[in-house]
């Protein structure tokens, strides 16, 4: 399980697109740290379908409160410190998280300055996204960044190996008697001159195996020929 824990956010705005961020990756558990609440209303106006997860977000006055619960902390920081905590790069985080019991927290600071050393040096460790050049990315971007890699390496929920996959059905490649049937179709209604040719009925087998087509595209293929035929 993972939390998502903001420090001291400034723009509202970041806060709602973080909400998304979240939601879109399988995340819920969102914590902020700020001296007052409850959160400004200029947060929902950029949490598309996400109003639920600042409904649900809990304000701490504390890093050390908001992090109580947790048995393992990220800190997220493109700044190096002089401590005793150890560094990562994003990519090796899914392999140290997937060692990990209980709520991690994935720990982020404030968009003009970041975490402090203090707040460094409560977490177990720190991690870098690394990107082009000096800059560091925006609150969000790095939000979204990091809980898409744990998604895309299968900890988050179902992670990205169940989305957006066709049905099986749209998968299957088409029987032989489904292309027979398009083959026989496509035989009645050419012009008599290419009927009387001795080839045709080879070359358009040989032409259906070469698509090597799945049934939904066989499918489709066939309503189009229909379509051009009347």
């Amino acid at each position: 399980m993972f939390a998502v824990i903001l420090v001291e956010p400034e723009h509202p705005h970041n806060v709602g697109f973080v909400a998304r961020s979240m939601r879109s990756n399988g995340l819920s558990d969102l914590r902020i740290v700020r001296k007052s609440k409850p959160l400004p209303k200029k947060c929902y106006d950029t949490a598309h379908a996400s109003a639920e997860v600042l409904d649900n977000a809990k304000i701490f006055s504390t890093l050390k409160e908001a992090i109580a619960d947790c048995s393992y902390t990220v800190a997220f920081s493109r700044r190096l410190f002089d401590t005793i905590v150890p560094h990562i790069s994003l990519p090796a985080l899914p392999s140290v998280c997937k060692e990990k019991n209980g709520t991690i927290a994935l720990i982020f600071g404030r968009e003009s300055c970041g975490l402090s050393f203090e707040e460094i040096e409560l977490c177990a460790v720190q991690c870098e996204i690394p990107v082009a050049g000096l800059m560091s990315l925006n609150l969000s971007h790095a939000v979204s960044v990091a809980s898409y890699e744990l998604c895309r390496s299968g900890l988050l929920g179902e992670g990205l190996a169940h989305r957006n996959k066709l049905p099986i059905t749209h998968r299957k490649p088409a029987t032989i008697e489904q292309l027979e049937n398009l083959e026989k179709f496509i035989r009645e209604n050419i012009s008599d001159r290419y009927k009387k040719q001795p080839w045709i009925n080879a070359s358009i087998r040989a032409w259906l195996q070469k698509l090597n087509p799945t049934q939904a595209e066989l499918s489709a293929l066939f309503g189009l020929l229909k379509s051009l035929a009347r």
